[in-house]
């Protein structure tokens, strides 16, 4: 369901194109407020006051603050730009500053609020590849899930009907080191800081904070844990943002701790897990001869908790990387590579071919039926509310896509001028993309002069050449327009339109 928080943050989304021959015509993400792969189918908390026994550099922060400009605006990319008129004409004097990472944390035309937290001794230590000493659990290359050639890779989930204190240091130390190995592609401090370019979430330094924060804050809930690990972090890394109020973005403005504090309090936090996996009595196995059933009655349900809520964060924050200026970022060492596809052939960056650079991708029929929903609660998995109760729905007939929708299939679209026409968009997502300015997908790249429709791709950590055979990934809006598009330039297998 297509909620009010949703159209007004545009979710990133794979497109699956569908024709449903009995529904009205509706666009559904297939999945959180990220990159979802597409297919086409056819039928508040408030920071505290900087008070107590965190006072974070109040000296630093009151100088800082007297340099900005009292006036938010969204942070350009690789460099930064002013306009200068003098009185007497309008002629403009355009001063460009340097585009490196390094230079653009103290060479800029205007300060920003959020700048406040840069320069305050831990650029250097964040400034190229990190050493082992970056993670305050073990080593990716010692870490359980590394492979042979020491690429560290998910667990398998756990079974909770048969959990044993090792196991579950082991989904623990998996979990943790996957997060801070995906935080050791952030290059310096300023992309900890610099909030996203929508302003639609925290920074990364929240993020950063977060997940250890709700490890400790749940344990205590649970009566796993009896006092805090740092009362103030644990406080302002407390809560996110909400979808339903968005009261709370002015948290990205404020003075954060610094990187190496938060690395300091999740060395702490980890130790504190440890202990207790290994020594709480609710986990008691014999020494792994009488494993323990974790359910929702369990004290140890807040760990599982955790685990899942971490592994959340590495997909929405891997987002957010992709969102990050491409010069502040870099690829951790024993990151897994991209699928070999992007190394082993060539790619050209425009007019791709369907049957050449991407498959042809038809519609398929799909006979209805009734569909059960819902996960029993003796079910062996960590699950969040929403997930449990039964509820049978009746599916009509309708068409699927073989495929998801490739960037192939998504470039004519573009090329038929689909982010120009209004009329293939409603009018929050016409809104959006004029406000945004957007002329095709976010994460396509230009590479050729204006009109030439030439793109490169970017991912995670790199720019690389264009792979029109990858599924498209767009926001909800991007896929609405494209599906009516779709179902004008093509026409549909059912008397309704693609969704």
């Amino acid at each position: 369901m297509i909620n009010a928080a949703m159209l007004r943050r545009p979710a990133t989304s794979s497109l699956r194109m569908v024709a449903n021959r009995a529904t009205s015509s509706t666009i559904r993400p297939m999945g959180r407020h990220h990159p979802m792969r597409l297919r086409s189918i056819t039928t508040r908390q408030h920071p505290l006051p900087i008070t107590g026994h965190r006072k974070i550099h109040r000296e630093n922060a009151s100088a800082a603050l007297g340099t900005i400009i009292n006036k938010r605006s969204k942070s350009s990319g690789a460099a930064a730009a002013s306009m200068e008129f003098d009185d007497d004409d309008t002629t403009a004097t355009t001063t460009y500053v340097s585009s490196t990472a390094d230079d653009l944390a103290t060479a800029r035309t205007r300060q920003e609020a959020w700048m406040v937290n840069l320069n305050r001794g831990d650029n250097e230590w964040l400034t190229g590849p990190r050493t082992n000493e970056w993670y305050t659990g073990k080593s990716p290359k010692h870490c359980p899930g590394a492979d042979s050639h020491g690429v560290l890779r998910s667990l398998p989930l756990p079974n909770l009907s048969n959990v044993t204190r090792q196991a579950a240091l082991e989904y623990f130390d998996n979990s943790w080191t996957l997060f801070e190995m995906l935080f050791a592609g952030l290059k310096g401090e300023e992309p900890f800081y610099r909030p996203p370019v929508h302003g639609l979430r925290h920074p990364q330094i929240f993020y950063y904070g977060h997940t250890p924060c709700l490890y400790i804050n749940k344990l205590r809930v649970a009566g796993v844990l009896e006092k805090p690990v740092n009362a103030y972090f644990e406080s302002i890394f407390e809560v996110g943002v909400d979808e339903m109020l968005w009261d709370d973005m002015h948290k990205n403005d404020m003075v954060w701790p610094k990187v190496s504090e938060v690395y300091e309090y999740r060395k702490d936090v980890y130790d504190t897990i440890v202990d207790a996996i290994k020594t709480h009595p609710c986990l008691d196995d014999k020494g792994g001869a009488e494993p323990v059933t974790v359910n929702q009655d369990h004290p140890m349900w807040a760990l599982f908790m955790g685990f899942e809520h971490e592994r959340i964060h590495l997909e929405t924050s891997s987002v957010l990387f992709r969102e990050t200026p491409i010069e502040l970022v870099q690829t951790p060492a024993h990151f897994p590579t991209l699928h070999p596809s992007v190394y082993n052939t060539t790619s050209k960056a425009t007019q791709p071919v369907q049957g050449e650079d991407f498959p042809a991708n038809q519609m398929i029929a799909v006979k209805g039926k009734d569909i059960k929903l819902g996960k029993p609660l003796d079910f062996p998995s960590y699950g969040w509310d929403n997930e449990y109760g039964e509820r049978t729905m009746n599916v009509p007939d309708f068409y699927a896509s073989e495929h998801m929708v490739t960037n192939g299939e998504f470039w004519q679209f573009v090329a038929d001028g689909g982010y120009r026409n209004e009329k293939y968009w409603c009018e929050d997502g016409w809104a959006w993309r004029t406000h945004r300015n957007l002329k095709w997908p976010f994460f396509w790249k230009q590479v050729g002069p204006a009109g030439s429709h030439e793109y490169g791709l970017r991912t995670i950590f790199e720019e690389v050449p264009m792979r029109w055979d990858w599924p498209v990934d767009v926001t909800y809006y991007e896929s609405k327009a494209f599906c009516k598009y779709k179902s004008e330039r093509d026409g549909s297998p059912t008397s309704k339109p693609y969704r």
